[in-house]
């Protein structure tokens, strides 16, 4: 039987006060962006003009656009702006300092779990816009979602990882950022955390850092083959490694949840639906393809666990056939034959 580890009582209040805080930041960092660039007047021809400077969300160029001549109705345009960007500032700062101060309780609990580098990388892909629209965790990474929306730890030596896979949506429609320009590609992201991640390859989809820490970016393979879908996001960015059966996860449900960095500060988690992991890892572990018998032994074990925290832990997500109808039957099957209690609910 897979060993969970309970979360304590004050563990999981920590937890809870991390998600509160986590949510209320993230609202206000959103808030705070809807105000970027800044209202001025401008004097022309003897009128004063309330103007707004931007930076144009395409090219990047500084931008200015005319509001209209003053009046009661820019006045009070301008009045507001500068109201409401203050007030959203202060509230930023105010949340700031208290996530930090929830990061130190975190800490102290021993709350955090995900690696500090994956940590930062999925912050920024949520910032971004990305997560949890375009691009999802896959592999080891995604146990940390599955473990803090139950509750309980797994063991530490079947989550340890030296990279992050990253699941790519192919056929998802990009969505733009708070203030309307495309989302950074993920090269970019990776950079913006780690200047040290680089592409291993011109045509890779795979970046590294200095460290050895590598950041996989994956899709499910096209059906048909020569359909055309979308690669990465951008010029220059990794280019997704098409991974055969993978269609079985990405259809899946998603699932999402908020777990606790190393660092303490929380990490928002979008993820395929913990039933999904389970099945698609058993899957991969017994089937006899010349694979590292290694990773595939990992691969069961991890299999085992996750559906011992689906079944024990969230009840809301029942291991029946309906729920799995992106699976094939054969592979559903077989994750209900022998004497493994785990998947007896099926």
């Amino acid at each position: 039987m897979p060993e969970l580890i309970p979360m304590t009582a004050n563990q999981r209040r920590m937890l809870v006060d991390t998600r509160q805080v986590w949510d209320a930041w993230r609202a206000a960092w959103r808030r705070r962006a809807g105000y970027a660039g800044s209202l001025s007047w401008k004097e022309e021809k003897g009128s004063d003009y309330l103007v707004k400077v931007f930076d144009d969300p395409g090219t990047k160029v500084r931008k200015m656009r005319s509001l209209g001549p003053r009046s009661p109705e820019t006045e009070r345009t301008y009045e507001e702006f500068r109201a409401g960007k203050e007030e959203a500032k202060e509230r930023l700062e105010s949340l700031s300092r208290r996530l930090s101060e929830q990061a130190r309780l975190n800490r102290a609990v021993d709350l955090g779990r995900v690696p500090t580098i994956a940590s930062k990388i999925l912050r920024r892909l949520d910032r971004e816009g990305l997560l949890g629209h375009n691009v999802y965790v896959a592999g080891t990474n995604a146990i940390y979602a599955y473990e803090a929306a139950a509750g309980v730890f797994v063991r530490t030596d079947l989550l340890a990882t030296g990279d992050l896979d990253i699941l790519m949506e192919a056929r998802a429609k990009l969505r733009l950022t708070v203030t309307g320009e495309e989302p950074a590609s993920v090269i970019d992201v990776l950079r913006s955390v780690d200047r040290s991640f680089k592409k291993a390859g011109e045509a890779s989809f795979r970046a590294v850092n200095r460290d050895g820490y590598y950041v996989d970016l994956i899709k499910a393979a096209a059906n048909p083959p020569w359909r055309d879908e979308r690669e990465g996001f951008g010029e220059g960015d990794l280019l997704a490694s098409s991974i055969v059966n993978m269609k079985w996860v990405a259809n899946a449900p998603k699932f999402e949840a908020v777990a606790v960095g190393e660092d303490g500060q929380p990490v928002p988690m979008a993820c395929p639906d913990p039933r999904a992991f389970a099945l698609y890892k058993l899957w991969l572990g017994t089937k006899d393809d010349g694979r590292d018998p290694v990773k595939r032994a990992r691969d069961v074990e991890q299999a085992h666990t996750v559906a011992a925290i689906v079944t024990q832990h969230l009840p809301q997500l029942p291991f029946e056939p309906e729920h799995l109808k992106c699976f094939p039957k054969p592979v559903v099957d077989f994750a209900s034959e022998g004497d493994d209690p785990f998947f007896k609910p099926f």
